[in-house]
């Protein structure tokens, strides 16, 4: 009952702290990812812009001039690219990813690859400015994509800053590809066509609209510099010259010079501002991670109290009715497996039962109202079966009583009618007469076993004794002489051997009813026999049939019946001569068991003991 609430217990303890303690980590792997990664990306994010200007420029003229600016530039974008690498490599980086910052990681390595691959059209002058825009942007924006999502926290401040911060960064870049665009135009004051006034027409409206909404949503402190940047002379200055490049209006003072000077001291300020506010958003992570730590230690100390405490007034709680209910359950066992059993063994023997003294209440073990009422229970059963088991037991002695009664009213009967017959026979010299008494003294023979087998079942003893040793051949031929079929019975020659006189009935009774079993259940043409051996342990009787024969299953059912004979039951009025056998081979330690015969059918071994035996002298005394 405890384990269960307990387990869900600490599980949403475990639960809680896991949860708190993981975003704390994720709070203060913010400066490291800041480090290792923010740091060396945005360095070579401006390198790779700057080689974009460079690469334009080159385009557009060709000349020995701006090839050596350009491979100077691309000197120090391959170190910016190879310190990028070495950074973002380190396990510390890329421990303090989660796999959809490593996805993102993946794509800023791809567009770095990818340089390479660039600078072979621009050295072969196959690609024009506007293609050229596009591939340089891919870094770019590829890096911002793994700063947004360096910055998923829970917590709402943090995220919203960092968001406002990367858009007003992403309009930066799309300003720094409008300076290259228009640079590579103006460089050779070439007329600008439909695709190049489209592009940069596309770059000014884009970064206006990421300038605009990173400012809506950015702190006072972290607006500031931005504010500064939009009203100083420089960026109205370039606000003004990309209104006219728009327009279409460039006039003689847009000049390459100019737009150059202009577009370097925008890009100075504003990549400041953009600096200032990262590291000012980057400080902010690991006060708030402490903050969260000591609210997640707190809790979970507090947590792990209560978790504690319930531990302990659990168990407490359970040794406690564990006691009680191992005191109530061992109660009820001995009542189950002693008591019960030796009351109902005294009432099978006939022995007069008190149910106040033999089912005395349980005391209950302890204080607990549902252990004490369990208790109650048990005592009020207990009662109840007692009764219930000595009114059974009156019952089946008044049955048993009744069907004694008048299984001997039939023996008395049955048994003048044999002695009238006898006379009969004595006196009728008639042979037709003779044979059909014989018949009817035949018939009467069986009448008596089975009245004889009725008191065996009511827990009688039939009542005919023999006073001498009796040979055990002889005691054969008389269960022979009870059995309708007996001319298919065989008894063959046997060695000497007595039984005493107080078994001989029995023991005729037992043999009448296997032989009788044996041809009821063979075919009519075969033969039942019958032989007798001794043996080291008293005297040994086969009776063998071959019919069908029985299962497995079917002989060792038997078999347990025969050695453990069950109640009578009479509703079970199945080979009721098996359980008079059972009875009578138990009253005198007979062992009776069947077994697969050779010839199919079934074999019945009966080991009679030594102590059923009557001494050889006895049985010669009696013979002379």
């Amino acid at each position: 009952m405890l384990v269960i609430p307990l387990i869900s217990l600490v599980a949403l303890w475990g639960f809680a702290a896991t949860i708190t303690t993981s975003e704390s980590l994720n709070l203060l792997s913010v400066s490291v990812l800041y480090e290792t990664i923010g740091v060396p990306g945005d360095k070579l994010a401006r390198s790779v812009q700057r080689e974009h200007l460079l690469s334009a420029e080159y385009l557009s003229t060709g000349s020995a001039e701006t090839k050596s600016l350009l491979a100077d530039q691309r000197r120090l974008t391959d170190d910016d690219r190879q310190a990028m690498r070495t950074e973002t490599r380190t396990d510390q980086a890329q421990n303090a990813m989660s796999p959809p910052m490593k996805a993102r990681y993946n794509d800023v390595m791809a567009a770095v690859e990818e340089i390479d691959d660039l600078r072979q059209d621009v050295d072969g002058r196959r690609i024009d400015l506007v293609t050229l825009g596009q591939r340089y942007g891919w870094l770019p924006s590829a890096m911002i994509a793994l700063i947004n999502s360096m910055t998923l926290t829970n917590n709402v401040e943090l995220y919203q800053q960092s968001r406002s911060l990367t858009s007003i960064g992403l309009a930066e870049d799309h300003m720094t590809r409008e300076f290259a665009l228009a640079a590579g135009l103006l460089v050779v004051n070439s007329r600008w066509e439909e695709p190049e006034r489209r592009a940069f027409t596309q770059l000014a409206a884009k970064r206006e609209f990421l300038f605009e909404q990173g400012m809506l949503e950015l702190e006072p402190e972290l607006r500031a510099p931005f504010e500064k940047l939009i009203v100083s002379d420089a960026y109205r200055q370039f606000q003004r010259m990309e209104s006219r490049i728009i327009s279409g209006n460039l006039g003689q003072d847009i000049t390459h010079a100019v737009w150059r000077q202009v577009s370097e001291d925008v890009d100075r300020a504003y990549r400041a501002a953009i600096d200032n506010g990262g590291v000012a958003l980057a400080s902010r992570g690991e006060p708030v991670a402490i903050a969260t730590f000591v609210r997640a230690g707190v809790a979970g100390v507090l947590g792990l109290v209560a978790v504690i405490l319930s531990l302990v007034l659990s168990l407490r709680a359970a040794r406690a009715l564990s006691r009680e209910l191992g005191g109530l359950r061992s109660a009820a066992q001995e009542l189950a497996e002693v008591r019960l059993p030796r009351v109902v063994e005294r009432l099978r023997r006939g022995d007069k039962v008190d149910v106040a003294t033999e089912a005395p209440e349980l005391e209950p073990p302890g204080n607990t109202a549902e252990v004490r009422d369990v208790a109650y229970a048990f005592s009020a059963v207990q009662h109840t079966a007692v009764d219930a088991a000595v009114d059974q037991a009156r019952l089946r002695e008044s049955v048993g009583q009744a069907l004694r009664n008048l299984a001997r009213r039939s023996q008395g009967l049955l048994q003048r009618q044999l002695k009238l017959l006898d006379a009969m026979q004595r006196q009728t010299e008639d042979s037709t007469a003779l044979e059909d008494l014989f018949r009817l003294d035949h018939l009467t023979t069986r009448m008596r076993r089975h009245a004889e087998g009725l008191i065996v079942l009511s827990g009688g003893s039939p009542g005919r004794t023999h006073r001498n040793p009796v040979p055990v051949a002889d005691t054969l031929q008389g269960a022979v002489a009870e059995v309708e079929d007996y001319p298919r019975v065989r008894v063959y020659p046997m060695p000497e051997a007595a039984l005493n006189g107080s078994a001989v009935t029995d023991l005729i009774h037992l043999f009448a009813e296997l032989i009788e079993n044996a041809t009821a259940y063979s075919p009519p043409h075969t033969e039942v026999s019958v032989r007798g051996e001794a043996v080291a342990k008293g005297f040994a009787v086969e009776v063998e049939d071959r019919g069908l024969g029985m299962s497995a299953a079917d002989i060792d059912a038997i078999n347990r019946r025969l050695a453990s004979p069950p109640e009578f039951n009479l509703a079970d009025t199945d080979r009721l001569g098996l359980v008079v056998v059972g009875r009578l081979a138990t009253r005198h330690g007979v062992k009776v068991e069947l077994r697969p015969s050779p010839f199919g059918g079934t074999t019945a071994i009966v080991l009679i003991p030594s102590a059923v035996l009557a001494p050889e002298a006895v049985l010669e005394g009696a013979g002379a």
